[in-house]
């Protein structure tokens, strides 16, 4: 017994030894390679070259517990011209330890520390940055990462999925004074921009326009709280609130129209806060990529084809969902199969939302040569009306429509050319198979979080309802979208975190029923601009919906 415990201490002794030179040896390796610091944008950029021994795949979900104490935070920030901001030249980013050379499929990490402009480090978090991956002469570009780890300090990641020498950036997306001033304003009056309702008697001719909200106790100039409608149920359920009408002939009951306008009462401090402290570079490098052991110079798509995936793993994907090569979309979680227009065939095809989705619809009417049956709504600009289209021959149906206020339509629009989410889906057919998209968001991004929680929590019952009577229908929800245009005054960053969030929590439970399509790496790798992405990217988003519904016959 001794013998054995004696053999046993001096095979753990060997064990000790060999870890103990092998981190000596590490360490030396990483002491060897190539490190760098940038100290904001007026540094020169450098090619550099270096390697990182991590190779598994980082991964991130939706959920950020703290998501409620952070809006509360942001909500009680007192943001005034005295307050301390953040500086980005004096942003330090730090490139982390690593082997050298970078080979495809690692990942490049790096420290980031930010500081006020008196010189002081930050000591909090709630700043949204942003990380990607470009290397234009490759027309390649992959999105990566952003941890906060609330002290001030961040950890970018960006996975390196081709080989060549590619630029590394980094921005600061929203700072939290950015985001505390719109959501307070938000949540004092409800919408960004105002909206309004018109009221019309039964006979015509008594007419009159006043503001709304879909908050309840929303700060409205024309009325105090006493004197306003509620007409949640004139707007399908959902919160909606106006001005009584003063005239003595109209009445709450005689709503018919909303409609937006482009004032708000947003002081100058807000307004200069949300075009200056967004998108602010604060580190841009190259580094140089070798191809992998196997001599791979890509990361391909995996073998499985997206049409065998089931939606459950759509929820829960890896960080980036893809990335652009070539300008061709490499997406990571399953291989896209091309379409052809028999794949479409006996379908009804449901897409509800905004104009986003309403780019898809227009891609599948293109595909499948459908006739429209609505083509007198498409002089009308903003085109925010049912759409409906069809191809006899194959079968196949087609509409598209607007979501319910609030809803950023420019004249004045009737209610009931915008329905709820759950509304439309109730009013659909089922005589052949339904494929249904929803899209909620970039009016969305206007209001309150719990306004857009409602928005939500109509869609997944409506959903309910309809694979209850429907069970073969095939749902897709797709996510939001990057958006960096100046004059967008919402701190995207921060929502689109937030509205991800609420779309996981309120569809538990038939994860495994409906699809996610993630939109963000798309279009934050390729630096999206305008509220509405690329026509390229949206035709990828579109290929990708039916890749999922489509298999491939041998």
């Amino acid at each position: 017994m001794l013998r054995r415990r004696w053999m046993l201490l001096m095979v753990l002794g060997a064990v000790c030894l060999f870890v103990t030179y092998r981190n000596i040896q590490s360490r030396s390796t990483n002491a060897e390679s190539l490190s760098y610091e940038k100290y904001g944008r007026g540094t020169k950029e450098q090619s550099i070259v270096m390697g990182l021994s991590h190779t598994m795949l980082e991964q991130k979900q939706f959920i950020s517990p703290s998501s409620t104490e952070q809006i509360d935070s942001y909500l009680q920030m007192n943001v005034t011209n005295a307050s301390r901001f953040l500086s980005p030249q004096l942003t330090k980013v730090t490139i982390l330890p690593h082997k050298v050379p970078l080979r495809v499929g690692d990942s490049l990490r790096m420290n980031i520390r930010l500081f006020y402009t008196d010189g002081e480090p930050m000591n909090t978090g709630g700043d949204y940055l942003r990380i990607w991956l470009r290397e234009p002469d490759l027309k390649a570009n992959a999105n990566g990462y952003v941890t906060d780890h609330g002290n001030g300090t961040y950890t970018g990641v960006v996975l390196l999925p081709w080989k060549g020498h590619p630029q590394v950036i980094v921005t600061i997306a929203n700072s939290r004074h950015h985001v505390a001033l719109i959501m307070k304003y938000v949540n004092q009056h409800g919408l960004l921009q105002m909206m309004a309702s018109q009221f019309i008697d039964s006979s015509g001719e008594h007419k009159e326009e006043t503001q709304c909200s879909p908050k309840h106790d929303a700060i409205l100039a024309e009325c105090t709280l006493e004197e306003r409608c509620n007409l949640t149920m004139r707007n399908y359920g959902l919160p909606w609130f106006c001005c009584k009408p003063r005239s003595a002939f109209i009445n709450c009951d005689d709503i018919k129209t909303v409609k937006s306008n482009k004032t708000t009462m947003i002081h100058d401090l807000t307004r200069r806060i949300s075009r200056e402290q967004k998108h602010i570079r604060i580190s841009a490098f190259q580094t140089r990529v070798e191809e992998d052991g196997n001599n791979f110079t890509i990361l391909s798509s995996p073998p499985r084809p997206c049409g065998e995936c089931t939606p459950k793993v759509t929820w829960t994907h890896i960080q980036p969902v893809g990335y652009y090569y070539n300008n061709v979309w490499v997406n990571r979680l399953c291989k896209f199969e091309t379409s052809n227009v028999t794949c479409l065939r006996n379908k009804r095809f449901v897409l509800l939302g905004d104009s986003n989705s309403r780019s898809i619809y227009s891609e599948l009417c293109s595909m499948s040569k459908s006739t429209t049956l609505t083509a007198h709504y498409t002089k009308e600009k903003p085109w925010h009306k049912l759409l409906m289209a069809r191809n006899t021959e194959l079968n196949i149906d087609l509409m598209w429509a607007p979501h319910n206020p609030p809803f950023y339509v420019g004249p004045h629009q009737p209610l009931e050319t915008m329905r709820s989410v759950g509304n439309w889906l109730d009013r659909t057919p089922h005589d052949k198979p339904l494929v249904v998209i929803i899209h909620l968001y970039y009016h969305l991004t206007r209001t309150t979080l719990s306004v857009f929680r409602a928005m939500v929590k109509d869609a997944r019952a409506g959903v309910d309802r309809l694979l209850a009577r429907a069970p073969d229908s095939k749902v897709f929800i797709q996510g939001p979208h990057s958006i960096t245009y100046k004059d967008v005054l919402e701190p995207i960053d921060y929502l689109r975190q937030r509205h991800e969030e609420i779309w996981f929590l309120e569809f538990m439970g038939i994860h495994d029923k409906i699809f996610y399509i993630p939109n963000w790496d798309r279009t934050a790798g390729n630096e999206n601009v305008n509220t509405h992405p690329f026509t390229k990217t949206m035709a990828d988003v579109t290929e990708e919906i039916l890749s999922f519904i489509c298999r491939q016959r041998s």
